[in-house]
């Protein structure tokens, strides 16, 4: 990665020109080291390069090439300017190289591509914008890039060529960052801007993140973290997404050299962790790693390639899990596997049947849309957990059939009102229909029932009784009548 230190030499060509509106635009090419990256710039933008060169660092009025106004369109001209311009350039660079000014370093984007005058620009900002953006709530949104020139200057002191000022010192980056409390990390796969920097391939660590609450690692390659440092005692929210991770330990274990969980493994453990969002990665197990994060509440495993539930029971506090758009196709004993979750999804799966849910008592909320459940009767392996309250089944070839919610509803016996079936409470109408229904599976069945269904509305109730009548009272009135 490139830093601008004495044995690094800068190089700058303008090899091309182009046209764009109207005006002629010079495409500089810089390099340090092995990066590279272009910029295009007008001549009026070296004119005014050249005055704050002339007023604050003395550089000689004459070595600009003088603008022209007449004939400034003519091909030739276009080409002799490209040359006495790059000759320009070469020739403040050396004549500067000893300490780059900050004015030629942002006309020739070094504050966005090389890691010394990318921190003065980071640090230049925190000095006047520190305490805004650490209590404005939002997330401080960092790239791989800067994480990177973070860790380096850690490792490296600043070169002795690179001028530096009492607002571009190091020390207001590192006791920002080590006041964050909420980090996105963002990522990416794609050269950054006009250079052949790939952002994902840079190497870097957590460690000076001290107050760090919640972690959001986007589009991010979590084999590139070095050290997490304080996070793991810190954090109470992670969330990995888009990062192409194949098994949890990548990111709870990113800086363990074995990736193998030891039993009460303390330094590994993530002390504070409540909420787990690892979606839309690459997963297909869950591997113990998950135990090292033993107070989880929630855990988001949406959109991953996960078939099968593993290591769950040894998260006692789990009552939230999502392991929507998977590829689950049968559930086996989930109540062995899951402990007390209270809410679960499993929507856009391919189930065919609700059978392995029967026994996970403490489950309140069921989300199985979107799957290929084909049969009422299905339903019957939830309607009896005595929590559930909410169930979402729409999206399955069962939705279609006539009077489906009915039917659903019904199996679920006196609780019907109770339930919220695909968002939508039951109506009075659905209620009486229900009672009917129950009323003539009882008397298939051989029995006399006594149903009570109360209307969703907290101040209506209708009951539907039916009493066997009593034979002496019904002979004693006779007689009366007689």
């Amino acid at each position: 990665m490139a830093s601008l230190g004495p044995d690094q030499h800068v190089e700058a060509t303008i090899e091309s020109t182009e046209q764009s509106e109207g005006v002629t635009l010079y495409v500089i090419s810089i390099s340090v080291g092995p990066v590279k990256w272009t910029v295009k710039k007008r001549y009026n933008a070296f004119a005014e390069l050249h005055d704050k060169l002339v007023s604050n660092h003395g550089l000689a009025r004459d070595l600009l090439p003088p603008k022209k106004i007449i004939g400034n369109k003519d091909p030739a001209f276009i080409e002799k300017r490209r040359t006495d311009l790059q000759l320009y350039l070469q020739t403040i660079l050396n004549f500067m190289h000893h300490a780059l000014p900050r004015e030629l370093a942002e006309f020739l984007d070094f504050h966005i591509y090389e890691l010394t005058h990318l921190l003065q620009s980071m640090a230049r900002l925190f000095f006047h914008e520190a305490d805004k953006l650490l209590t404005d709530g939002k997330p401080v949104i960092l790239t791989p890039l800067q994480l990177h020139a973070i860790s380096f200057r850690l490792k490296n002191p600043l070169p002795t060529n690179v001028a530096s000022e009492q607002e571009t010192d190091f020390s207001h980056v590192a006791d920002f960052v080590s006041q964050i409390k909420h980090l996105v990390i963002q990522g990416s796969n794609e050269c950054l801007r006009t250079s052949n920097i790939i952002e994902n391939s840079l190497s870097y660590t957590l460690n000076t993140f001290k107050s760090l609450e919640t972690l959001s690692v986007k589009n991010a390659s979590i084999s590139q973290i070095g050290h997490l440092g304080a996070v793991r005692r810190t954090t109470w929210s992670l969330k990995v997404d888009d990062s192409d991770m194949k098994q949890i330990h990548e990111i709870l274990l990113c800086d363990s050299i074995y990736k193998e969980t030891v039993e009460g493994s303390d330094p590994y453990k993530w002390l504070q962790l409540r909420s787990v969002d690892f979606s839309c990665n690459s997963i297909t197990k869950i591997d113990d790693s998950i135990t090292l994060a033993p107070k989880v509440e929630r855990l988001d495993l949406s959109r991953n390639k996960l078939t099968s539930v593993d290591n769950l029971t040894k998260l006692p506090n789990l009552v939230s899990l999502s392991l929507a758009n998977n590829l689950f196709t049968s559930l086996e004993n989930m109540h062995t596997k899951l402990g007390n979750v209270v809410e679960l999804d499993l929507s856009q799966n391919n189930l065919t049947s609700l059978e392995g849910l029967n026994k996970l008592y403490s489950l309140a909320t069921l989300n199985v849309s979107t799957n290929n459940i084909c049969e009422i009767s299905e339903v019957s392996h939830v309607s009896r957990l005595p929590c559930l309250e909410i169930l979402i089944i729409t999206g399955n070839p069962v939705a279609t059939v006539l009077d489906y919610r009915t039917k659903v509803l019904e199996l679920f016996g006196q609780r019907a009102s109770e339930i919220c079936l695909d968002n939508e409470r039951p109506t009075q109408r659905e209620l009486d229909t229900v009672a009917v229904l129950q009323a003539i599976r009882a008397s298939r069945e051989g029995r006399l029932p006594t149903l009570s269904i109360t209307n969703p509305m907290p101040t209506t109730t209708t009951t539907l009784s039916f009493i066997p009548p009593d034979v002496a009272t019904a002979a004693s009135e006779s007689s009366v009548t007689k």
